[in-house]
């Protein structure tokens, strides 16, 4: 069973159907594109862990796992205890899945943290302009994709409440998080846990727009020494957490000092990751995830030279109408480092201007032999796409 059956669920059902399973999707959308690939469907949200937990059990499943969907994953502990199926419990993928319990996590087992406060009410957030270092962000505790977050670099009450309840409108819970910054070198990727270690990992160069994610590429942009903290660092909050075998998707800050997790996920990442992943390592990260889920024990491919690979993550500068965009036949012969196109929504669709990543149109993946090339190849394929969005009527 596969929660959720989007765009970017697409490479792993497909995978699942290849590998010869029986494949069940959960979407609340019947018309997602990843029914149409799945053996069957459940027309549920992936938030209703009693209606999937129900469905996994009528229908006897032998595994199930998520991919790209923070939201999901505690649905999937949720079933993975009820059933005894393998995967993550219930208990460690709610505090992976909040931001402040994770932050509360951090900082009550000996891991560098950001400091923070948290609240319902912007009362509940207390005197945090004397309490905490500017500038500070303001972040919903319960989504990803960069939601409602807002910086605030100046001690400014009424800007501050502002961001509160812009980031609180994103909160399922209606529960803020305000953090300090912390700067340094901001890392991302996936990794495959076993027995408590990784059995594979790889480490991206993550490309932001102030916070919004703009792509992936690989080789990273880190040194082997500070690759090799990264890992120690998530191996150990892993094992704090009794979260031994399954993926990881984690947002990692490198400083001098400290290794801050920031974000970290039983799935596999968004934005193309495991797309630039297979492509840089071949090594499947979706692959084996579902191998995990079924309680097998994964096999990596033997090691080989990395090659360059990367995604540029795209949308719109307002909200309109997706008019067109250049067919991936002319893009790859305009651009031929360029070998795939995903999007997350067709033509025709209505997109919203790019403010966080759950307004993306799509992404490109392409090969980007040396990571100096990565603005070049960027710059040639945002010309090339050639986007056009009619702008809406109303304001």
């Amino acid at each position: 069973m596969i929660l959720g059956a989007g765009p970017f669920q697409l490479p792993a059902i497909r995978k699942a159907v290849d590998l010869g399973h029986y494949v069940i999707t959960v979407d609340f959308l019947p018309g997602n594109v990843g029914h149409r690939i799945s053996h069957q469907y459940v027309n549920c949200s992936t938030r209703d862990v009693e209606c999937v937990a129900r469905a996994a059990r009528q229908l006897t499943v032998d595994g199930i796992c998520t991919f790209s969907s923070d939201v999901a994953v505690p649905t999937v502990g949720y079933v993975c205890e009820r059933l005894g199926l393998p995967g993550i419990r219930l208990a460690t993928a709610e505090v992976m899945a909040t931001k402040h319990r994770f932050r509360t996590f951090l900082r009550d087992h000996g891991f560098a943290y950001p400091g923070f406060v948290f609240g319902k009410t912007y009362g509940e957030l207390g005197h945090f302009f004397d309490t905490l270092r500017l500038p500070v962000l303001f972040k919903p505790v319960d989504t990803s994709g960069s939601r409602g977050v807002t910086r605030l670099s100046v001690r400014d009450e009424e800007a501050a409440r502002s961001a509160f309840e812009h980031a609180r409108s994103f909160s399922n819970s209606g529960t803020v998080c305000v953090e300090e910054q912390i700067n340094g070198i901001e890392v991302g990727g996936d990794g495959v846990l076993c027995n408590g270690c990784f059995a594979f990992l790889a480490i991206t160069h993550k490309h932001l727009k102030g916070f919004v994610v703009t792509g992936h590429n690989m080789p990273t942009n880190i040194t082997l020494e500070d690759q090799n903290r990264v890992r120690v660092a998530l191996e150990a909050c892993c094992c704090a957490l009794d979260y031994t075998d399954g993926p990881l998707n984690f947002d990692v800050m490198v400083t001098a000092d400290d290794i801050i997790i920031l974000e970290m996920s039983a799935r596999n990442g968004g934005n193309g990751i495991p797309a630039v992943i297979a492509r840089a390592t071949g090594v499947d990260v979706e692959e084996m995830t579902l191998r995990t889920a079924l309680g097998e024990t994964v096999q990596v491919p033997a090691e080989q030279p990395m090659r360059g690979a990367a995604s540029w993550v795209f949308g719109s500068d307002r909200s309109g109408t997706l008019r067109s965009i250049c067919p991936y036949e002319q893009l790859r012969a305009e651009v031929p480092e360029v070998f795939d196109l995903y999007m997350a929504v067709p033509t025709g669709s209505e997109v919203r201007p790019f403010q966080h990543n759950g307004n993306l149109i799509g992404f490109v993946l392409f090969d980007c032999v040396q990571p100096t090339d990565y603005d070049t190849l960027m710059n040639r394929i945002s010309q090339v796409i050639r986007l056009e969005v009619n702008p809406s009527e109303a304001p």
